[in-house]
């Protein structure tokens, strides 16, 4: 029935909500015990009581199982179905912000040309995953000096299957060629002389900070708007912070 449809195509699997729940539950009770002092000084087990000589032998074994539930949890993390489009979507608010601004910037270089017409693809496949074409090469961005990054980058005329005539396509083809001495550089795909260049190549640079920046804005973006994050990442999060705050309580 449509009414017993869920408002979103995926769940957490049982397996990995129930490791969830003790990973959550054993980072809470962790800095409790080292922070507040607390002891157990006996334990009823099916009417048995225990009387714990050693209470130091508590501490030690809540901070097992507290492992021992890390690894579990980390075990049923990998093992879930979304985890891939779980990535991608994290990918996706890192890199979005970025592969605009660069667009823009590759586009200012070849304002000469007809924006509308530019189509712009990266060396990087960082900013490449909508696709890419196979005779582009694969090359990371360089740091070429404190705080900044050169970034390669190739331009093409967009397609007449895209509604532009063959005449814009070639009139492109002669502003590029006129614009090699500027710094573009033809890349051919095609054996024969009388085709012209499928890609132009440049460089351009920008601010390491101000990707920084960018990547910290994606990240929030995607905690606040994104139930993956509540679902998957929150846990590590909140055993990591455990795992600090008793260190800090035992050590500092």
């Amino acid at each position: 029935m449509a009414d017993d449809r869920k408002a979103r195509y995926r769940d957490i699997s049982e397996g990995l909500l129930r490791q969830r729940r003790n990973l959550l539950l054993i980072s809470l009770m962790l800095p409790l015990f080292f922070i507040s002092g607390a002891d157990i000084k006996n334990i009823n087990i099916l009417g048995t009581v225990i009387t714990i000589r050693n209470p130091e032998a508590i501490r030690f074994s809540l901070v097992a199982l507290f492992l021992y539930f890390l690894w579990r949890y980390l075990q049923y993390y990998l093992e879930e179905t979304y985890v891939k489009d779980m990535h991608r979507r994290i990918h996706e608010y890192l890199y979005t912000w970025e592969n605009r601004y660069l667009s823009r910037k590759a586009r200012q270089m070849a304002s000469f040309l007809k924006s509308d017409f530019v189509r712009v693809c990266f060396a990087d496949p960082r900013y490449s995953w909508g696709g890419r074409y196979v005779a582009i090469p694969e090359h990371r961005d360089q740091v070429i000096f404190p705080f900044r990054r050169k970034c390669e980058f190739y331009i093409y005329p967009a397609s007449d299957r895209e509604g532009h005539k063959e005449e814009q396509i070639d009139k492109f083809h002669s502003d590029m060629a006129e614009a090699e001495s500027a710094g573009w550089i033809a890349l051919r795909t095609s054996d024969d002389p009388s085709q012209p260049p499928s890609f132009y190549r440049n460089y351009l640079t920008y601010s390491i900070i101000r990707f920084n920046i960018m990547r910290l804005v994606g990240s929030c973006r995607y905690m606040l708007s994104e139930s993956y994050f509540t679902d998957y990442q929150l846990p590590f999060i909140v055993a990591i912070a455990s795992a600090f705050i008793t260190i800090y309580a035992v050590f500092i």
